[in-house]
């Protein structure tokens, strides 16, 4: 691997800044030596196992509230991060990060893995380490929106999951919302939409995200402007908390019609593969979860401490 001069120097520069807790430019007056060779050596030594980081959470999950979920709801198994005093960006790369460790330790070899989109679930997907070769095969479950941020662009999401265990992947070259009836018939019967759609049913396992619905905000449905003011007010009539992959659902689990116009996987496959893992958090999902959960459309649910608690607060309050 390395001459036994320079892994000895490598091990002087970690312990150096590591222990002794020297700046890379004081190393380099010290060793005679350039910065960039420091960071260089700094980088080397991570990579190859001389030095390794191991972090320890003050606050780990609680296994009371894991369990308490778990039975709750029926579910396989609840992965948690801590969510104390975190909120926005820092809460989804913390439910993010936990998130890509549990996919690393799930994801096997040859399956077919569904994904769909969503902020947080992007944020697991991007720390995935590109290291594993699981040779996945990954599948959309919804259609595109050329408009928006990149979480809600499934076929990059696809790829990055795909690239990520060594896999392959398939784009979905087709808008998630139409507001043609006839357009949207005519695109179910292509032979590309009816072989994906086949393979929602045969799928091994699918990630998702949770959206929520706040009428009286409705910015925060990043879809908002993609289906027709009527439909959002049936949406509301009928009680509409979340949705996943753009289909709706109460605070019951029940679905909610009418939502035409859409590509993508519906409610009732969803809940015949055999892993679903859903990925969210925070207060203004709160709703949104509880209504998936009673739907009975996750089998493991990711999200944060705090997430948890009010959602098992908000199903005892409304029992």
């Amino acid at each position: 691997m390395y001459m036994h001069d320079e892994a000895q120097l490598m091990v002087q520069v970690a312990r150096m800044y590591y222990e002794n807790n020297l700046t890379q430019e004081d190393i380099a007056q010290r060793l005679n030596l350039s910065r960039q060779k420091v960071s260089r050596m700094l980088i080397e030594a991570r990579t190859h196992g001389i030095v390794k980081i191991m972090i320890y959470d003050p606050n780990p999950s609680d296994p009371n509230l894991q369990e308490e979920l778990k039975n709750r709801f029926g579910l396989r198994d609840v992965v948690l991060a801590s969510g104390e005093k975190l909120e926005g960006e820092q809460l989804r790369a913390a439910i993010g990060l936990t998130a890509s460790e549990h996919l690393q330790k799930v994801i096997q070899d040859d399956q077919t893995v569904g994904i769909g989109w969503g902020r947080t679930l992007f944020e697991a997907i991007n720390l995935l380490r590109k290291n594993e070769m699981r040779r996945i095969s990954v599948i959309p479950l919804i259609g595109g929106v050329g408009d928006i941020s990149p979480f809600f662009q499934v076929n990059e999401l696809a790829r990055r999951l795909a690239e990520a265990f060594a896999g392959t992947y398939r784009h979905l070259y087709v808008p998630a919302f139409i507001q043609d009836d006839h357009v949207l018939d005519s695109l179910l019967k292509t032979q590309e939409i009816a072989q994906v759609m086949e393979l929602w049913k045969r799928m091994d396992l699918a990630i998702i995200g949770i959206g929520h619905v706040e009428f009286q905000e409705i910015s925060s449905m990043f879809f908002a402007d993609h289906i027709t003011p009527s439909t959002l007010a049936q949406l509301e009539a009928k009680g509409a908390v979340g949705d996943i992959c753009a289909r709706f659902f109460d605070l019951q689990g029940k679905k909610v019609y009418p939502v035409t116009g859409v590509i993508g996987i519906d409610l009732g496959t969803l809940k015949n593969i055999p892993e679903v893992i859903a990925i969210a958090g925070g207060s203004e999902k709160v709703r949104a979860v509880l209504g998936a959960l009673r739907g009975g459309y996750i089998k493991t649910l990711i999200t944060d401490t705090t997430t948890a608690r009010a959602v098992l607060a908000e199903d005892s309050e409304r029992r």
